[in-house]
Protein backbone atom coordinates (compact mmCIF):
# COMPACT_ATOMS: atom_id res chain seq x y z
CA UNK A 1 0.00 0.00 0.00
CA UNK A 2 1.46 3.04 -0.93
CA UNK A 3 1.05 6.25 0.86
CA UNK A 4 1.21 9.60 -0.58
CA UNK A 5 4.00 11.73 1.32
CA UNK A 6 1.39 14.68 0.57
CA UNK A 7 -1.39 12.65 2.65
CA UNK A 8 1.94 11.98 5.22
CA UNK A 9 2.67 15.53 5.78
CA UNK A 10 -1.01 16.86 6.09
CA UNK A 11 -1.50 14.39 8.65
CA UNK A 12 1.87 15.48 10.93
CA UNK A 13 0.55 18.93 10.71
CA UNK A 14 -2.60 18.33 12.08
CA UNK A 15 -1.08 16.29 14.84
CA UNK A 16 1.18 19.47 15.67
CA UNK A 17 -1.90 21.94 15.33
CA UNK A 18 -4.67 19.75 16.90
CA UNK A 19 -4.63 21.91 20.03
CA UNK A 20 -5.31 25.25 17.96
CA UNK A 21 -7.88 23.39 16.09
CA UNK A 22 -9.78 22.10 18.74
CA UNK A 23 -9.92 25.48 20.89
CA UNK A 24 -10.95 27.56 17.64
CA UNK A 25 -13.30 24.96 16.78
CA UNK A 26 -15.19 25.45 20.86
CA UNK A 27 -14.27 28.48 21.52
CA UNK A 28 -17.44 30.63 23.42
CA UNK A 29 -17.54 33.09 20.08
CA UNK A 30 -16.61 30.93 17.17
CA UNK A 31 -19.57 30.46 14.18
CA UNK A 32 -21.68 27.89 14.36
CA UNK A 33 -20.39 26.57 10.70
CA UNK A 34 -16.87 26.28 11.65
CA UNK A 35 -17.15 22.78 11.97
CA UNK A 36 -18.94 21.94 8.76
CA UNK A 37 -16.08 24.08 7.10
CA UNK A 38 -13.34 22.03 8.39
CA UNK A 39 -15.27 19.15 7.21
CA UNK A 40 -15.54 19.89 3.80
CA UNK A 41 -12.11 20.83 3.58
CA UNK A 42 -11.53 17.41 4.98
CA UNK A 43 -13.60 15.43 2.68
CA UNK A 44 -12.17 18.04 -0.31
CA UNK A 45 -8.92 16.56 0.41
CA UNK A 46 -9.62 13.20 0.46
CA UNK A 47 -11.60 13.82 -2.40
CA UNK A 48 -8.64 15.29 -4.18
CA UNK A 49 -6.19 12.24 -3.26
CA UNK A 50 -8.16 9.57 -4.52
CA UNK A 51 -9.36 10.85 -7.71
CA UNK A 52 -8.88 8.94 -10.67
CA UNK A 53 -5.43 7.99 -12.23
CA UNK A 54 -4.81 8.75 -15.57
CA UNK A 55 -3.25 5.84 -17.34
CA UNK A 56 0.34 7.26 -17.79
CA UNK A 57 0.10 7.94 -13.36
CA UNK A 58 -0.37 4.90 -12.54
Amino acid sequence: MYIQRTLLLAIAVLLVCFPFITDWLTSDFSAWLRPYLVWSAIVLVAWLAQRPRQGDDL
